[in-house]
């Protein structure tokens, strides 16, 4: 029987919780950024940072500037669009 420290994450725990790259990157968009909803496919441009995540740095949410007016985004409801 092995031992398990409280409170300290084992491989499985780890790789569920892994951030990748683009998540990384969506946290630290600059305004005027054209960004699209995951949920209904509405398009915007980032106005600014709403509401910033424990660290201070990265974004929890953002202002967004929409055709209906502005709204409020959390990072996994977003993702950059194909700029080709």
């Amino acid at each position: 029987m092995g031992l398990y420290a409280m409170g300290v994450p084992n491989t499985k725990e780890k790789a569920m919780t892994k951030i990748d790259e683009t998540t990384r990157a969506s946290r630290r968009l600059q305004a005027r950024t054209t960004v699209v909803s995951n949920e209904d496919g509405e398009s915007g441009q980032i106005v600014r940072v709403c509401t910033y995540r424990r660290n201070g740095v990265d974004a929890w949410s953002y202002v967004v500037e929409t055709k209906y007016g502005r709204e409020i985004w959390e990072v996994g409801e977003l993702f950059l669009p194909d700029q080709n």
